[in-house]
C-alpha cells in the first residue's frame, strides 16, 4: 500500500511533533498550527484516498482534550483506527449509504470504547467527511465543525455543545456570540472522557452543491466568524493560509455582551487551530 505522506504520518504517530504541518494532496489542504499559548499540538487530522475505489476519500480533524498525554493519544487513535477502517472496507461497501452510514456508526462507537479503555481521563471531538460517488457523508461529535462553500458559505453541523444549546434555547442571542460565552468550551458529546452518551450527528449533502467543502477545528472558529469566513473566501486567493493566519494573529472582541458570562476579548492562537480544505467537485 502506496500512503500519501499525511497518511504516513499518522500510522507512524509523529503528526503531533511540529509546531505546524501542512499538507497538499491533490485539490486537497490541510493546516495543523499549535497556536500561541498551548505547549502541545492535540489536534489529528487525515486526508486519505482509498488505495482501491476512485474518488473515495476519507478527511477527519479531531480536536483532543485533556493534556498532551491524554487528548493528543485520543485524538491520534481516532484518526488512525478510521484510516485503518476506511481503508479495509471494499467498493461494495460504498454502493448503500444507509449500509455505508450504520457500519461508520458502529465504527465510531468502537472507538469510542477503544479511547476510554487506552486514554484515561483524555478525550477528542471528531468530524469527518466521506466522498462517495455523488455525495459527502459527514459525521460529527462536539463542536469541530464542517462547512460547504458555493457561492456562499453554509455551516453543515451543529455543535454538540453547552453555548450551542443556550442559542437555540434563547439565552444567547447572536450565533456569534457563542464563541465568547465563557461555557463554549464544555461540548456534550465525545469520544472518550467519563462514560456519557455518545451522541453522533450525520449529514449527507450532494457533491454538485459543493465547490469548496471545510472541516475545522475550534481554534479556527473561535477566532473567525461565519460571516468573516465567507469574506476570506471570496476574497482571498490563499484561503487556507489567510484562514489559519488569522486565527493566529487577530483578536477577536465582544461587543455589547454581559461580561459576567461572556469574555470581552478571545486572543489569537488561544488554541491549536486546524483546517482541511477540497476544493472542487
Amino acid at each position: 500500500m502506496k500512503l500519501n505522506i499525511c497518511e504516513q504520518e499518522i500510522i507512524n504517530n509523529v503528526q503531533q511533533n511540529a509546531k505546524r504541518k501542512l499538507y497538499r494532496i491533490e485539490n486537497t489542504v490541510g493546516i495543523m498550527d499549535i497556536g500561541n499559548f498551548r505547549r502541545h499540538q492535540e489536534d489529528s487530522i487525515l486526508i486519505s484516498k482509498h488505495q482501491e475505489v476512485p474518488n473515495i476519500e476519507l478527511f477527519l480533524i479531531a480536536d483532543g482534550m485533556g493534556g498532551l498525554e491524554n487528548g493528543a493519544k485520543a485524538s491520534h487513535i481516532a484518526a488512525c483506527e478510521m484510516f485503518k477502517w476506511f481503508n479495509n472496507m471494499k467498493q461494495k461497501d460504498f454502493i448503500q449509504n444507509n449500509f455505508l452510514r450504520n457500519g461508520l456508526k458502529r465504527q465510531i462507537f468502537k472507538l469510542d470504547n477503544k479511547i476510554r479503555k487506552e486514554c484515561g481521563s483524555g478525550g477528542t471531538t471528531m468530524v469527518s467527511a466521506l466522498t462517495l460517488f455523488d455525495s459527502i457523508l459527514i459525521a460529527n461529535i462536539g463542536d469541530s465543525r464542517a462547512y460547504s462553500f458555493n457561492g456562499s458559505l453554509n455551516q453543515i453541523t451543529t455543535d454538540h455543545s453547552v453555548a450551542q444549546k443556550l442559542f437555540e434555547q434563547g439565552e444567547i442571542k447572536q450565533k456569534d456570540d457563542m464563541r465568547f460565552h465563557k461555557k463554549n468550551n464544555l461540548v456534550l458529546s465525545r469520544l472518550g472522557c467519563e462514560k456519557k452518551l455518545l451522541d453522533i450527528d450525520f449529514y449527507e449533502i450532494s457533491k454538485d452543491t459543493v465547490d469548496y467543502l471545510f472541516l475545522f477545528s475550534d481554534g479556527v472558529t473561535d477566532l473567525i466568524s461565519n460571516a468573516r469566513l465567507e469574506d476570506i473566501i471570496i476574497n482571498s486567493s490563499n484561503i487556507e493560509n489567510t484562514v489559519i493566519s488569522e486565527a493566529l494573529t487577530q483578536d477577536s472582541y465582544s461587543e455589547n455582551l454581559n461580561l459576567d458570562n461572556y469574555y470581552e476579548k478571545l486572543d489569537a492562537g488561544r488554541d491549536n487551530a486546524s483546517l482541511i480544505l477540497k476544493r472542487g467537485r
